[in-house]
């Protein structure tokens, strides 16, 4: 994402008594939302290219290489290999050492060594948001998140095929390619192995919305004995 300049965390325990972790990170030097507001309504500025290639280059709507349907397909073949291991249960490979060159020669074996890792570092993250991080059907999932008819986690998300810029307000939404997964960070993912959700906020409201929402898991009370036994309970009518 850049340096950072500050960040603050917390971690939740939630019904499955499993945690998770909210973290909000600063960017050294980032323009505040006002700032970027003004310089992408300028018409003679190329910050608005350089603003969208950037925000798609840290966080992402879609798969590397195709739709859900493809990408199943393609794991299935994978896991036909008996030295198949799901990636959950795997630590992160650390890329090569990069060529001395500092570009992509394509002819030295550092450089097909990177390709090849950065190949299978596609993958990887294509397999993890397959698993981790697409939201099943929300009637049959243990905790039915239907309320009032609509999925409380705001599913299935709108299809935006290319990264849109309003022109009257300058408000940005980004490209996302598959309904049913939430927007995440690629390397993130790698790293993590595990669901994760990256958002960037681009807007005051956004901002002061999130902070407040991050915050308050401070004084949040922990469960209820009711509410731990009836997850229990849950658990092993599974």
């Amino acid at each position: 994402y850049g340096k950072t300049e500050a960040y603050y965390g917390t971690v939740e325990q939630q019904g499955r008594l499993t945690l998770h972790l909210h973290i909000l990170l600063w960017i050294k030097n980032a323009l505040s939302p006002q700032d970027i507001r003004d310089k992408i309504m300028d018409p003679e500025s190329d910050f608005q290219k350089a603003m969208v290639e950037y925000l798609e280059a840290v966080h992402k709507g879609e798969f590397f290489d195709g739709k859900l349907e493809e990408v199943e397909k393609r794991l299935e073949e994978y896991q036909k290999n008996p030295e198949y291991v799901p990636p959950t249960k795997t630590m992160p490979e650390a890329p090569p050492p990069r060529c001395p060159e500092r570009n992509a020669c394509d002819v030295c074996d550092k450089c097909k060594a990177l390709d090849s890792w950065w190949s299978r570092f596609r993958i990887v993250v294509d397999d993890l948001v397959k698993r981790s991080n697409r939201h099943n059907d929300c009637s049959k999932s243990v905790r039915p998140c239907i309320r009032k008819g609509k999925c409380k986690a705001r599913f299935p998300r709108d299809i935006v095929e290319s990264t849109m810029v309003d022109p009257a307000t300058g408000a940005l939404k980004m490209k996302k390619g598959e309904a049913w997964i939430n927007t995440f960070s690629s390397l993130v993912t790698y790293l993590f192995r595990c669901n994760t959700d990256t958002t960037s906020l681009l807007s005051g409201t956004a901002i002061k919305a999130t902070v407040a929402y991050i915050t308050d898991y401070v004084t949040k009370p922990g469960l209820n004995t009711y509410s731990m036994f009836d997850t229990i309970r849950q658990i092993f009518e599974r």
